[in-house]
């Protein structure tokens, strides 16, 4: 009988810890309002928001060589900007914007920019929500 409690215990325990990475790290891809109010005090654009609160963000990311092809060049892929989910390039169009019109900001990873956005060549994205 302590033993079948003690292992309910200990999958209880699991069950519970195992859900906080995922927590966590949908929070990492979401800048919410109220983080943005906190830092716009002390940045000017909404890519200073990015670069002081999410700098992983910025990073340019490789594409996986294909098996075989050892000699082909590793291509990199420049982070997007979408604005009110509207293309606008690399992602220093964020130095345009003022922090203080930014609502919201999330990262896509290639795979959510693609099937948002259409195909994107493995590119990852931020994309801002402006106040109206």
């Amino acid at each position: 009988m302590r033993t079948v409690r003690l292992t309910l215990v200990t999958l209880a325990v699991a069950v519970l810890a195992g859900g906080a990475p995922l927590r966590a790290q949908r929070r990492g891809n979401v800048l919410s309002t109220e983080e943005i109010e906190r830092a716009k005090s002390n940045v000017g654009t909404a890519y200073d928001l990015v670069q002081t609160l999410r700098p992983r963000w910025l990073q340019v990311h490789e594409l996986t060589r294909l098996p075989g092809r050892a000699d082909e060049p590793v291509r990199t892929t420049p982070v997007h900007a979408y604005v009110n989910d509207v293309d606008m390039g690399q992602v220093d169009y964020l130095k345009t914007i003022p922090a203080e019109t930014v609502l919201e900001m999330r990262w896509l990873s290639a795979n959510e920019t693609a099937s948002r956005y259409g195909p994107t060549d493995g590119q990852t994205a931020v994309v801002v929500r402006l106040k109206r």
